[in-house]
C-alpha cells in the first residue's frame, strides 16, 4: 500500500529577486474593463470559465509584465493574457483543437492565425497590426497552434515528447514567445532578430517561465491526468520519485536562468544610474496597493533593446509572483505556500514551511 508523501516546492522566487518588481498604475482601471468584456461578450468563455475569471488575476500579471505601458495597450496585453490562459487550461485536457476555440480551417489573407480561434478573434486584429513587427509576431502565434496541435496528436496516440524535445514544445505551447512580442507592442520598440545572442536570451528567459509554470501547475496537472509537464516528462524518461523530478525540474530552469544572464553580459554592460521615480508593487500585492519611491535602475535605458531587455526581466519577475497570487495554482493558500518556501529556504534552495501537495511517491 503506498504512502502520501509531502511534495515541497523550489525556490522559484529567488531567481527574479534581484529584479525589479513593478506593476503598472492603470491596473485596477484595466483589469475591471477587461474582466467585464470577457464576462458579458459573447467570446467562447464557458460559464465555469466566467465564473472563474475573477480568481486568476490576469490583469494582475498584464500589469506586473507590461508595468510603464499606457491604458490602450495594457488594454491589449490583458485582453491577450486572458485569452492565452483560458486557452492553456483547455489544452491540458483537450481531444481536439476545437475544444481549444481552434476553427478547423486558418483564416484567410494576412490575418494571423489567432484570428481562428474563438478566444482571441475579436482583439487580435488590434494587436496585430500595433506589432513593429508583424511577421515575427505570426511566427510565434502559428508555433503555438503548431506545438496545441502536437499536444493532442500524442495524446491521442498515448505517447510523450523526449525530455530534450519536450523545452521546446513547451516554450511554444506556453505562448510566452508571444508575450515577449507584445512587449514590442506595449512599448513601441524595434529589437534586432536573427542574432545568436538576443536569440538565446529570449529563449533562457522563455523556457524559465514555461518550465516554471508547469512546477506550479503540478499538483492540478497530475490530478487531472495531464502527462505534458516537465516533473511528469522527467518522471517518465528518468524514473525519479516526484521529489527528485521537481529537483531535476528546477536544475533546468536555473540552467536557463544561468544562460539569461550570460546572454545579458554579452549584450549589455550593466551601468546602473541615479535613482528614478517607478510604480512599486508593495506587499501583498492582493490589496493592489502601489507606492511612488526612488530605485535604482537595472539599465540605463538609452536604446529600445535595453528597454526590451528590462521588459525581459518584467516578465520574468512578474510571472514568478503572480504565480502565487492567481488562483490557478494554489487556490487561496498561495500567500502560505510562498512564505513557507522561502522561511527557511537561503541556503539550499527549498522550503520547509507548508508542502506544495501530498502524493503517492
Amino acid at each position: 500500500m503506498s504512502a502520501t508523501t509531502s511534495v515541497q516546492l523550489p525556490d522559484l522566487l529567488s531567481l527574479g529577486r534581484e529584479f525589479e518588481l513593478r506593476t503598472n498604475r492603470h491596473s485596477r482601471t484595466v483589469t475591471s474593463a477587461s474582466e467585464k468584456w470577457f464576462m458579458t461578450e459573447e467570446n467562447g468563455l464557458s460559464a465555469t470559465e466566467k465564473a472563474d475569471l475573477r480568481s486568476m488575476k490576469i490583469g494582475l500579471w498584464a500589469s506586473a509584465c507590461f508595468p510603464t505601458c499606457d491604458p490602450p495597450q495594457l488594454r491589449l496585453a490583458a485582453d491577450f493574457l486572458t485569452a492565452l490562459v483560458i486557452c492553456n487550461c483547455r489544452i491540458t485536457q483537450a481531444q481536439s483543437l476545437r475544444e481549444c476555440g481552434w476553427a478547423d480551417e486558418q483564416p484567410a489573407g494576412n490575418l494571423p492565425c489567432l484570428a481562428g480561434n474563438d478566444l482571441f478573434r475579436d482583439f487580435i486584429q488590434n494587436v496585430a497590426s500595433a506589432m513593429p513587427s508583424r511577421e515575427k509576431f505570426n511566427r510565434s502565434a502559428e508555433a503555438f497552434r503548431v506545438a496545441q496541435t502536437q499536444v493532442i496528436s500524442h495524446r491521442k496516440a498515448n505517447t510523450l515528447p523526449t525530455l530534450e524535445a519536450y523545452a521546446d514544445l513547451r516554450r511554444d505551447l506556453s505562448g510566452i514567445p508571444m508575450v515577449f512580442d507584445l512587449i514590442e507592442m506595449a512599448e513601441g520598440l524595434k529589437v534586432p532578430s536573427g542574432d545568436a545572442a538576443w536569440d538565446g536570451l529570449k529563449i533562457s528567459a522563455a523556457n524559465l517561465i514555461a518550465l516554471s509554470t508547469d512546477i506550479f501547475a503540478y499538483n492540478n496537472d497530475q490530478f487531472i491526468g495531464n502527462q505534458f509537464n516537465i516533473v511528469s516528462i522527467v518522471r517518465t524518461h528518468r524514473g525519479l520519485s516526484v521529489q527528485a523530478a521537481i529537483k531535476y525540474a528546477f536544475s533546468l530552469i536555473d540552467q536557463s536562468f544561468q544562460k539569461f544572464l550570460s546572454a545579458e553580459s554579452t549584450l549589455f554592460s550593466q551601468s546602473p544610474v541615479p535613482g528614478q521615480t517607478t510604480s512599486m508593487w508593495t506587499w501583498n500585492p492582493l490589496n493592489w496597493r502601489q507606492t511612488s519611491e526612488k530605485t535604482p535602475a537595472h539599465v540605463q535605458l538609452t536604446s529600445d533593446s535595453k528597454l526590451y531587455l528590462c521588459g525581459l526581466k518584467d516578465c520574468i519577475v512578474g510571472t514568478l509572483n503572480w504565480s502565487y497570487e492567481t488562483g490557478l495554482y494554489f487556490g487561496s493558500k498561495g500567500d502560505e505556500i510562498r512564505a513557507g518556501v522561502h522561511a527557511e529556504n537561503k541556503s539550499r534552495g527549498w522550503g520547509k514551511g507548508p508542502c506544495l501537495f501530498d502524493t503517492d511517491p
